[in-house]
């Protein structure tokens, strides 16, 4: 898991993405892909705009075999800025049939000069812990150069087998923490803070769905299919960090890893995870109300300023259901645990422009 980056005026937003493979099986039918995502930033932007994700996504297959430089995916993002580079990152999602941990990833990126990093390994998995969406860093490489021009990612898979391929769902590029540098230099300390009562938001069971053995696939199970809500932010500010808090009803035999959510910011920028075992918990007969909070780094240098989205869903189906609730356990203090009105809520803090 990674973090975020910014925007800034009077420089030309420009970020056109392109995507290409020199391989002759990409998926032929019609399936539909998502929206091509605005630059947040002229140095952040993600491929796809999240939130248009849609269910059976087209399958854009990542090469495999060992003829590197002749058989990779690759993704062009047009970026702008005019900014000297002093490092690079890149968040990449990929789907597929089997378990992440069977399957090899590398990726490279090429600068608008040509520079070519060497080809890294993305690790998909550690053991049984899946990762959604895995950043790949590039300290050094690109230091000193323009960062206004075509940045090219590629992806291949090494092993050529007959196992299954790997799908591209989306990526995002961030060069200098998102932010240019008259932004960098600003100390003035930002946060807003959203939430979503019960009049507001939707507090209902979580909808279940089928999913690929990657358990954050949303382009196999669509954005749609998850209960969603939403929350607008006025200010205007470069965002560092976020929180997320919410309180549900976990059925007595739901596990944790089940429940999953996405968040995504206006421009489509996004981030995955699995419920895991924190925050605090009351039974109360048929299971566990619960409250969580998420201190969530992956949207540095984005702007906070639009509509952001959280989406829940159950990635099992079967009679274990979580429901996201408007009330939930909450500490007043001297260990004293009381159940409240604790809304679904989103914090944004970072620094202003």
């Amino acid at each position: 898991m990674r973090a975020p980056r910014f925007l800034l005026l009077g420089v030309v937003l420009g970020s056109v993405v392109m995507l290409s493979a020199s391989c002759d099986d990409n998926d032929e039918d019609e399936r539909p892909l998502p929206q091509r995502a605005p630059a947040a930033t002229p140095l952040l932007r993600t491929y796809y705009l999240t939130q248009t994700t849609p269910k059976d996504m087209r399958a854009i297959k990542i090469p495999e075999g060992d003829a590197f430089d002749k058989d990779e995916l690759t993704l062009e993002f047009q970026m702008a800025g005019n900014e000297l580079v002093t490092d690079v990152e890149v968040g990449v999602t990929v789907g597929g049939g089997r378990s992440p941990v069977d399957y090899d990833l590398y990726m490279r990126l090429i600068s608008p000069l040509g520079t070519a990093s060497a080809w890294k390994p993305v690790d998909l998995a550690t053991g049984d812990i899946y990762y959604p969406k895995q950043v790949v860093p590039f300290l050094y490489e690109f230091d000193g150069e323009n960062s206004t021009g075509t940045w090219k990612v590629q992806l291949r898979d090494p092993i050529k087998d007959d196992d299954g391929r790997l799908l591209f769902r989306n990526a995002t590029l961030r060069i200098n923490d998102g932010e240019i540098s008259t932004v960098r230099g600003l100390a003035s300390n930002a946060n807003e803070t959203a939430s979503r009562d019960a009049t507001q938001g939707r507090y209902d069971v979580l909808p279940e769905v089928w999913t690929t053995q990657f358990t954050g696939d949303f382009g196999y199970f669509g954005v749609n299919a998850m209960l969603l809500n939403q929350f607008t932010f006025t200010q205007s500010f470069s965002v560092r960090s976020l929180t997320l808090s919410f309180s549900l009803l976990q059925r007595e035999e739901a596990k944790d890893e089940d429940m999953i959510f996405l968040v995504m910011s206006p421009s489509g920028n996004y981030s995955f995870y699995q419920l895991g075992d924190s925050g605090l918990s009351v039974d109360v007969g048929v299971g566990k109300l619960r409250s969580v909070s998420y201190g969530l780094p992956e949207f540095l240098g984005e702007p906070s300023q639009g509509t952001w989205t959280v989406a829940l869903v159950d990635k099992k189906i079967d009679s274990n259901t979580f429901e996201l609730r408007v009330n939930g356990p909450v500490d007043i203090g001297g260990g004293t645990i009381v159940v409240q009105s604790n809304p679904i809520t989103l914090t944004l803090n970072g620094r202003t422009y």
